[in-house]
């Protein structure tokens, strides 16, 4: 009997690489998990083409590529990216249902653009590809954020129907429809869930707070619930092998705490520039600096005004918009603590990674945030200031129960994104009806 065959899914993960000079959480876990699932017999696929019609094989060299160039090991080469993949140029068939369905003058004119846009890129730059062999009972498995992707889900319904193969879904998080406002300002990704919910054989996520929201969503949507399982993400960011990049300009080592992420409302660092403003004011930062590390909006207006507002943290608050792994591996290493005060999270990755670096975080309390670090954090209100603003002073202030606090996260069991991808290839196995594979 032939082994069912896994395929994990990175459209939507080359069209970003193609396009963004930086990354989210999504994008760092979903290449995390491809670069060591090749280790392991998953073959990498791509959809391109109206309605996903296309899907084609991806080499290794290519995947491998794309990691080199996600971590900053490489700079983005156009030319070799679309020599190891000509067919990364064809963007899925657009759709502005969500954007302009109100507006039907603009609805007409987008689709109209975006059809020519779409057939001259087919004729100017498809190329013949290796094909996916899809055989009954093999695996397709998406691990990234493919809600923008018009048609995605109803193709893979039609794969399961034509050839017998179950899908896997890994759902991170449900934030953008968590009330009412936010799924009306969220219909596309409201559609995409739902649409998954009823397509997708079985789903995995990284908490049990994800899971309890998933199985709330399938009983509102499906009026029953489909598997959902927990799997851990792994935390090893830090390439021990490479040595450490310059830090930014102004920063020493131990003499700064890290914020790491989006910058945006969720996120929560206009309260944290806030508390930290108060701190620097009261003479109690002890001659240490803030670094918020995330792409931070245009947009943004309200943490814009109040950086503006606020000169006298121009010595005491750096903001950098993006940085490499190289960089990012550097600045976990260097400083003193982290800090973490999102108010919604399915996960809380910096959490995790600051304790494979050996660092303390200082985090929120809320959602799936505690789950991420566990014991191994200190944790506040993310709406409390003076609670956040106590701990920080605290730790900044008392050496001795930060060297604790370290001392215990040096006993902490770490989980490698190799043990983690491991885990997620090995369950598709089982649940395929494969042998599991060794790791």
């Amino acid at each position: 009997m032939t082994r069912p065959a896994l395929y994990l899914d990175l459209t939507d993960l080359v069209q970003w690489v193609r396009r963004n000079p930086t990354v989210t959480g999504i994008q760092r876990v979903h290449i995390n998990y491809a670069v060591h699932a090749l280790d392991l017999g998953v073959s990498c696929i791509m959809f391109h083409g109206r309605g996903c019609r296309e899907v084609e094989l991806l080499s290794a060299e290519f995947v491998r590529y794309v990691a080199d160039v996600l971590a900053g090991r490489r700079m983005m080469d156009k030319r070799r990216f679309y020599a190891l993949c000509p067919n990364a140029r064809l963007d899925p068939w657009a759709d502005y249902r969500h954007k302009y369905g109100s507006k039907p003058l603009k609805y007409a004119w987008h689709t109209l653009g975006s059809a020519v846009q779409f057939y001259a890129r087919q004729a100017l730059f498809k190329r013949i590809a290796a094909p996916v062999q899809f055989q009954a009972g093999d695996m397709l498995i998406n691990v990234g954020r493919s809600w923008t992707i018009a048609g995605y889900v109803t193709r893979i319904q039609q794969l399961k129907d034509k050839y017998g193969i179950a899908a896997l879904l890994f759902l991170h998080d449900l934030i953008p429809i968590r009330n009412a406002a936010e799924r009306r300002a969220n219909s596309q990704f409201l559609d995409f869930v739902t649409a998954a919910l009823r397509t997708f054989d079985h789903f995995f996520t990284s908490s049990d707070y994800n899971r309890g929201e998933i199985a709330r969503c399938m009983q509102e949507f499906l009026g029953h619930e489909k598997p959902v399982e927990k799997l851990s993400f792994g935390q090893d960011l830090d390439d021990r092998s490479q040595p450490d990049a310059p830090l930014p300009e102004g920063l020493e080592p131990g003499r700064y705490l890290l914020c790491v992420g989006r910058i945006a409302p969720s996120k929560n660092q206009l309260r944290l520039l806030h508390v930290w403003q108060r701190i620097v004011e009261a003479g109690q930062q002890h001659g240490v600096k803030m670094v918020f590390l995330g792409e931070l909006s245009a947009n943004y207006r309200e943490f814009h005004q109040a950086y503006r507002a606020a000169p006298g943290l121009a010595q005491a608050l750096i903001l950098l918009s993006n940085a490499s792994d190289a960089t990012l591996n550097t600045l976990y290493r260097h400083c003193l603590f982290t800090v973490f005060p999102s108010t919604l999270e399915g996960y809380g990755l910096p959490a995790a990674e600051s304790m494979a670096y050996g660092k303390f975080c200082l985090a929120s309390n809320a959602t799936a945030i505690p789950e991420a670090a566990g014991p191994y954090a200190d944790y506040f209100d993310p709406l409390d200031d003076a609670e956040m603003s106590a701990q920080i002073v605290r730790y900044l202030a008392d050496p001795n129960a930060l060297q604790a606090r370290e001392a215990l996260i040096r006993s902490a069991p770490l989980k490698t994104w190799a043990q983690a991808s491991g885990a997620l290839v090995a369950r598709a196995n089982q649940l395929a009806g494969g042998d599991q594979p060794a790791g």
